[in-house]
């Protein structure tokens, strides 16, 4: 079920209703996909989001202004999905997350899943952050609670590493670079983005 706003600004002050609103309209969209990509159905990323958007309700006065606004809203889902992945065989879970694309796939998808199966967890997150969220460094420095120098420095590694991955699998970092302007593409974890944006 779709989260709706409105829960949780009944009886509430109307201008702290509708700058909640605002940031559920621009963010829900992006979080939803975040939410999506790292869990196993939508049913566990729908529980993510409704508990992510109850957090940013009472923490609204602390959400900073302007470009950080929507990186802030990340960092709480990232760490309410983390809850949920304490709660189970993290390992399992990881590899479940991780299955190769279909057969109906592009190849280098089944290329960028395999390279990025090789990598630490972090060095995933740091790159998924960047490629498939389309955060910059410092929105990622926001998500992931440390300095943009230090994101700089860990994505530089992170793409040598996952280059490294994929000159093993006989791929090469020109070969799965998208020609798509949307960093984000679609069928990406099995998720239909397509059928996500008609929601």
């Amino acid at each position: 079920m779709r989260f709706r706003p409105t829960a949780v600004g009944e009886g509430s002050d109307p201008s702290r209703v509708e700058a909640f609103r605002q940031l559920f309209d621009s963010a829900y969209p992006r979080v939803m996909a975040y939410c999506l990509r790292r869990s196993d159905t939508r049913s566990d990323a729908e529980d993510a989001v409704s508990e992510t958007f109850l957090v940013v309700w009472r923490r609204l006065d602390e959400i900073p202004e302007g470009p950080a606004r929507i990186p802030w809203v990340f960092g709480v889902a990232r760490r309410v999905l983390a809850n949920q992945y304490r709660s189970r065989d993290r390992r399992a879970r990881l590899e479940e997350r991780l299955t190769p694309p279909s057969e109906a796939s592009p190849p280098e998808f089944e290329a960028v899943h395999g390279a990025l199966e090789r990598l630490r967890p972090d060095d995933r997150e740091i790159l998924t952050l960047s490629a498939w969220d389309d955060l910059d460094n410092d929105q990622i420095a926001v998500v992931l609670a440390t300095t943009p120098a230090n994101v700089a420095v860990r994505l530089h590694r992170a793409r040598r590493r996952l280059a490294r991955q994929l000159a093993r699998l006989g791929a090469g970092a020109e070969e799965v670079k998208s020609q798509d302007p949307s960093r984000t593409p679609d069928g990406v974890r099995g998720v239909d983005m397509q059928e996500e944006r008609r929601r």
